[in-house]
């Protein structure tokens, strides 16, 4: 029953994740969008014509870029230039700004809001710069930047601004962040080599651990370039991005929690399935209520958090409490690598969580972009260490049945290989109806033993039984049934290829000097009149074989 309501959250997660992938092409049909008006010479500068003032009072000053500032600067500034016949459909302002949470408005209308802060260890240089798609219905309005939260010391707040198309702005950008979007692409690298390592991994162990960290390196990859800006070129505008980087958000506890759910701990597996509702009611709730109108998606990323809250936070609490972090799990007596970056990503998403809401409700992904770096890390190594620890188990264990159900002396099945091959026949009737059993008896085994020694009764076990491979081994399954008793197993659908090798073994006998045969031999075809199973055929082929081995004695003189 449990297995059942994994696979059904699963195949939800799925739906879901259609959905986000369907309002997101909803939202890119802008309705500003039509053909990108071209700029001859490419990215043109904008930097003249600024105003700006302290927004403690009312007068404006006029301004070129880069607008720096002393170590005395105000804290709260605003920046604006008047539109003309620049602002057309498909055209672009870019701005690089420093440091600071930015409310950018057109007129009245609030178009865009973005806080720029230092990343530490791995920033994405592309977050400076701020993309603002014109309009035609623009030209005359002031766009307005209001800054807040500048930090001085670093000197400055608008170093410049341009103008272009889309192609334009996009190498620009291309060029200039180029470390930020390489790091983007490993992840998205990352997420299609493990996508192909999952394929292997389904293949050898069937489990699908590595498709749910595929997804999610995905969904980290598509957040992570939205943070570049240069996905906001591609769709045309920022509400787009936005939407896409909601419904990103929103969707990455799924694929973490089907990934926990196939955990070794009982613990975190009985969390996963507890907590398994939470973010499909989030994403309904987020993608209801936007389409109802009642609230934005930015408004709705409080549930958001609580969902990542309560899952993250469940499963942390599942990982600690299993022993997984402080107790000896695996065969090294480590900590598990997965649980450890589990709970390091958790920890940054938490800072940076309440960094957002402290911070006026400006972007604030710093620390868990280091987290998710490091959790998808030490989860890819962890997940590939268990894989193949699983099956070198497997292969260890068919190594050991192999040895188990494997003739030591002659390298054919043994008698309880033999006995289970018997059994699976007569569980599959399309076997049994083709069944041709041969049954042979070493003549002499004894007196070579007797006379000769063990040593030389071993050698000449092993060269007859090479000796009738040698015919039947590719056709048929042999076995040593006993110290001198082999049997061979035909289940092909033509019985005369059976009797055609039989009598090419003794043709060939017969043109070897005349000598006698060192086997007695004996074979049965499966009668579906006489015949109730397998066992039935097999004591008709064994009566055969000990005629043929008395006939053999009186032609000896033993009789």
């Amino acid at each position: 029953m449990r297995r059942k309501r994994v696979l059904n959250y699963n195949i939800i997660y799925a739906l879901l994740a259609v959905i986000g992938i369907v309002v997101t092409i909803i939202a890119s049909l802008n309705p500003y969008e039509r053909d990108v008006h071209m700029v001859r010479n490419g990215v043109q500068s904008y930097d003249t014509g600024w105003e700006y003032k302290n927004n403690r009072i009312n007068t404006f000053d006029m301004c070129n870029l880069p607008l720096k500032l002393d170590r005395n600067a105000y804290q709260d500034m605003t920046v604006r230039k008047l539109l003309g016949s620049e602002s057309k459909d498909g055209t672009y302002i870019m701005y690089r700004s420093k440091h600071a949470e930015n409310h950018v408005f057109v007129g009245n209308k609030e178009v865009y809001t973005y806080g720029d802060r230092m990343s530490p260890l791995f920033p994405l240089p592309g977050s400076a710069w701020i993309i603002i798609p014109l309009h035609d219905d623009y030209q005359g309005q002031y766009l307005t930047v209001k800054l807040h939260r500048i930090e001085s010391k670093y000197g400055g707040i608008m170093e410049e601004a341009v103008i272009g198309d889309r192609a334009d702005l996009l190498e620009k950008l291309l060029t200039e962040n180029l470390l930020g979007l390489i790091s983007c692409f490993i992840i998205g690298f990352a997420s299609v080599l493990l996508l192909f390592l999952g394929i292997i991994e389904y293949r050898m162990v069937n489990t699908c651990n590595l498709f749910y960290l595929s997804a999610f390196t995905l969904v980290v990859f598509i957040w992570s370039m939205n943070e570049t800006h240069c996905t906001q070129l591609f769709f045309g505008n920022m509400e787009t991005v936005s939407i896409l980087t909601y419904e990103a958000i929103a969707f990455l506890p799924m694929p973490i929690i089907s990934y926990f759910k196939n955990s070794r701990h009982k613990k975190v597996k009985e969390t996963c399935n507890a907590v398994a509702i939470v973010p499909v009611i989030n994403y309904a709730l987020l993608n209801g209520l936007h389409f109802l109108g009642a609230f934005d998606m930015s408004e709705l990323l409080i549930l958001t958090h609580i969902t990542i809250f309560i899952t993250a936070g469940s499963i942390c609490v599942a990982h600690i409490r299993s022993g997984a972090i402080i107790g000896k799990k695996n065969e090294n007596g480590m900590p598990e690598l997965t649980s450890i970056g589990f709970i390091v990503l958790a920890v940054s998403a938490f800072i940076d969580i309440g960094h957002y809401y402290a911070s006026s409700f400006v972007d604030a992904s710093r620390y868990c972009r280091i987290g998710l770096l490091v959790f998808v890390l030490l989860l890819a190594v962890d997940t590939m260490h268990v894989t193949l620890s699983d099956e070198l188990d497997l292969r260890r264990a068919e190594v050991y049945k192999s040895l188990a159900f494997t003739d030591n002396l002659t390298g054919l099945g043994n008698r309880q290989a033999y006995e289970q091959e018997i059994e699976r026949i007569d569980e599959r009737e399309e076997l049994l109806e083709h069944l041709v059993v041969g049954m042979l008896d070493l003549n002499n085994l004894k007196r070579t033993n007797d006379s000769m020694g063990h040593a030389e009764g071993d050698r000449y076990i092993i060269s007859s039984s090479g000796f009738v491979q040698k015919y039947f081994g590719k056709i048929a399954k042999l076995y040593r049934i006993g110290g001198d008793e082999f049997a061979v197993i035909f289940t092909g659908h033509d019985s005369d290829v059976y009797f055609e090798t039989e009598a090419n073994m003794f043709d060939d006998i017969m043109k070897d000097g005349g000598q006698d045969i060192n086997f007695a031999y004996g074979s049965a075809v499966f009668n579906h009149i006489t015949d109730r199973n397998a066992g039935d055929t097999i004591r008709r082929a064994d009566a055969k074989m000990y005629d043929s081995k008395r006939k053999y004695k009186h032609k000896a003189g033993d009789v």
